[in-house]
């Protein structure tokens, strides 16, 4: 097996052809865009302080004007969070507008601060990885298990980054010295989600969050318990990081590991894509034959049953939960006549749920808000084979089959894709193409 080591970086560069003699009379002109970047900057802060870019702010913006008003001050402390969001920009965790959230600080300078909160797990993780060394004295260094717990870092994250007023970020601060006042348990990699700082904050105009401790209490009496499982968990993850190594293997600095035309960073094909060379080329190349009418002429397996928890399978995942909850019980799909929890799938030891809009384009459609992904996937195998098989043109998926006729070749199996009837479905094939041409 070769080694990886040995692998040489990518240095091949174009000899002078027609292209590169083309890209040259093409070249950046880099002392222009400087001029037209200055240029453009120039104009953003004149319609930004004359009323007319409120997409931006800045000090002499006319809400800026206002806040200056307000106060009695002209001298701001503004960050570039606050310069790069919208004048009408309210924070997602108190609600507060930039209006409300300006306050006078301690130099009697108008603050107008927003910042980025954010979870404090991958330093949880970096430190358990050295703790681990010092509680176990391991003498064996590891190459790559500070690799692995890098790469790893985000994935205990309680949630992700968020803009918010600077107030409602130090709410999060003080509320973990209060908090540790009482507990015991280490707080320093704790954070609290927007969601739940909205909760323990009592909210003012012009003035920093106070703390509403009950609330507060409450609220790490619920959160506590994943906190802790959480940090245990980085604790062995830490351990087995620090304990083994070969977790990840770097590159040597120079190789390109996918070392295709857009990761060459040749200045000669800054013009072309992969795709539009493949397409261009495609002509000129055999093609691997799909068999695009298996959906019709193979029948597929059987799933199996879903287990009785499926619900609180379905509610921990994002869309599936959104879909499940969007439709009643007593939903059937109105194509196969299942009823919703029929339209459950189980397969491959995961369990999903999904439906489909039909799209409004399709006039015969129009009156289906909603079906399930087996039925949605028999019209989509149609298009595909109608298109890629027979070169037909459609405008929508749902152009090729009307309800009615979907509802003629399939027969409904609880949780499992429909039986085709292979007759009927080459019949609907054969028409639309006759209509077609």
């Amino acid at each position: 097996m070769e080694n990886v080591g040995s692998a040489k970086p990518d240095t091949q560069k174009t000899k002078d052809n027609t292209l590169t003699q083309w890209v040259r009379q093409h070249s950046h002109d880099y002392e222009k865009e400087a001029a037209d970047r200055a240029c453009a900057l120039e104009l953003a802060i004149q319609c930004i302080n004359d009323g007319t870019l409120t997409l931006l702010d800045g000090p002499n913006s006319p809400l800026s004007r206002q806040i200056k008003l307000y106060h009695g001050l002209d001298t701001f402390e503004m960050n570039g969070n606050w310069i790069g969001t919208a004048q009408d920009w309210r924070c997602p965790c108190c609600n507060r507008s930039k209006f409300e959230i300006s306050r006078v600080g301690n130099k009697k300078q108008i603050l107008a601060k927003l910042v980025e909160h954010h979870d404090h797990m991958s330093e949880a993780l970096k430190d358990a990885f050295h703790q681990v060394f010092v509680n176990t004295k391991i003498s064996q260094h590891t190459s790559t298990g500070l690799a692995l717990v890098e790469r790893m870092a985000t994935a205990f994250a309680a949630y992700d980054r968020v803009l918010v007023c600077e107030d409602c970020n130090n709410a999060d601060t003080r509320a973990k010295t209060l908090l540790s006042q009482y507990d015991k348990a280490n707080l320093k990699h704790q954070s609290f989600s927007i969601s739940q700082i909205r909760l323990f904050i009592r909210i003012h105009s012009h003035a920093p969050h106070q703390i509403d401790e009950k609330n507060l209490k409450d609220i790490w009496t619920t959160v506590r318990p994943a906190y802790i499982a959480r940090m245990r968990l980085i604790f062995e993850v830490a351990k087995a990081a620090a304990t083994q190594d070969h977790w990840y293997e770097k590159y040597p600095p120079g190789l390109i590991p996918v070392p295709t035309l857009e990761n060459r960073n040749i200045p000669d094909f800054k013009w072309l894509s992969s795709e539009t060379l493949h397409r261009a080329l495609k002509k000129e190349m055999i093609s691997h034959y799909s068999d695009w009418s298996r959906w019709r002429t193979e029948q597929k397996k059987t799933r199996l049953t879903p287990p009785e928890n499926y619900e609180a399978i379905i509610l921990s995942q994002g869309g599936s939960a959104r879909m499940w909850r969007e439709l009643d019980h007593s939903w059937h799909c109105p194509i196969c006549e299942r009823q919703k929890h029929q339209t459950v799938k189980y397969e491959n030891g995961r369990v999903g749920f999904q439906t489909h809009a039909p799209t409004y384009r399709s006039i015969l459609w129009r009156d289906i808000s909603r079906i399930c992904m087996d039925c949605c996937a028999v019209v989509k195998s149609m298009a595909w084979e109608l298109k890629k098989g027979f070169g037909v043109a459609i405008n929508c998926t749902f152009d090729c089959i009307t309800p009615n006729q979907l509802r003629s070749i399939i027969t409904a199996r609880p949780y499992s894709p429909p039986l085709i009837d292979p007759l009927k479905a080459k019949t609907l094939i054969d028409i639309y193409i006759q209509n077609k041409s």
